[in-house]
């Protein structure tokens, strides 16, 4: 410390200016034969009452330098102590987030061999789909019940034909989802409501699902059924990648916060996903059109001979 070196300088400019003055003034007295008995007592008593402040002085200099290396001492020992704490912290936060890290690929893990284990069987192809090819059947029945819907209650809300078809839908294929739905909730609910939660573990669970599944999810979090889920799908953003065109009716966007979609391109009315291409169009038949427009022509004319054979 700059303390503790400038009292050790002064210290010792002080003992060393102390004993050069001490002996000079011994030098004087003892070389100089004028010098009388009772000077030499003066001497003595000048000695005495200057040396005792000075040496008062030196103890009480010691006393600070002992507290500075004192508190140097604690300072150095605060600062280990604080690098012991902050070491072991760290520690202790490695380990958490290491435990975190290894729930959570687990818990993506098991909703791998829960998606592997839902099967449909199909009566008409008499086959059974069986993991995410399943999502696809079921998003075609949602839709047909949803249509239906739309036809037999044209002036309804659109929140209340959704929930309706999505309650039907459920009521069919409960046995199926339930345990899937109920999982990928808990999933979401544990890197929310955990401290090591972050971004990338949402975006390495939306990269799990399909586009089917997404858009069951999208639906389900409208129904009463899954309702609870959707305050999470809106705050992380789980709709990031949902082919928002796929959607029942484009209006269905409306139904959630605009966080919910995250940086989804899809998320604008506006855009359509395809790519325009510049320049003018020019209209092109395909053979099939060429075929038809072939036949209906030639048809008047069999017709025709038909007409004239008669007798």
């Amino acid at each position: 410390m700059e303390i503790e070196g400038g009292l050790k300088r002064l210290l010792l400019y002080l003992i060393a200016g102390l004993a050069l003055f001490y002996i000079a003034v011994i030098f004087i007295f003892l070389f100089f034969d004028n010098v009388k008995n009772w000077q030499i007592g003066v001497l003595g008593d000048f000695i005495g009452g200057t040396l005792n402040p000075i040496l008062s002085f030196l103890a009480f200099s010691g006393v600070l330098i002992t507290i500075a290396l004192q508190r140097k001492e604690l300072a150095n020992s605060s600062a280990e102590l604080k690098r012991s704490a902050d070491a072991l912290e760290a520690q202790i936060n490695a380990s958490e987030q290491q435990k975190f890290e290894n729930s959570f690929f687990n818990m993506l893990a098991a909703l791998d061999r829960i998606v592997a284990e839902i099967d449909l069987y199909n009566k008409k192809l008499q086959s059974t789909q069986t993991g995410k090819d399943c999502f696809t059947t079921f998003y075609t029945r949602l839709t047909k019940i949803y249509r239906r819907n739309q036809a037999e209650y044209p002036q309804g809300l659109e929140s209340e034909k959704v929930a309706n078809a999505f309650q039907k839908f459920w009521r069919d294929h409960q046995l199926e989802l339930a345990t899937y739905f109920r999982f990928l909730y808990n999933i979401i609910r544990y890197i929310d409501e955990n401290k090591n939660g972050r971004p990338h573990h949402v975006r390495l669970l939306r990269a799990q699902l399909s586009d089917q599944e997404l858009l069951l999810i999208f639906y389900n979090c409208l129904s009463p059924a899954g309702s609870k889920m959707k305050p999470y799908v809106e705050k992380h953003a789980l709709f990031d990648n949902l082919p928002t065109l796929r959607l029942l009716n484009r209006e269905h966007i409306k139904l959630y916060a605009s966080e919910a979609f995250g940086d989804n391109e899809m998320h604008d009315q506006k855009n359509t996903g395809m790519v325009r291409i510049s320049g003018p169009r020019v209209p092109v038949r395909n053979s099939n059109d060429n075929k038809n427009s072939t036949r209906s022509k030639k048809r008047p004319q069999t017709r025709k001979r038909a007409l004239a054979k008669r007798p």
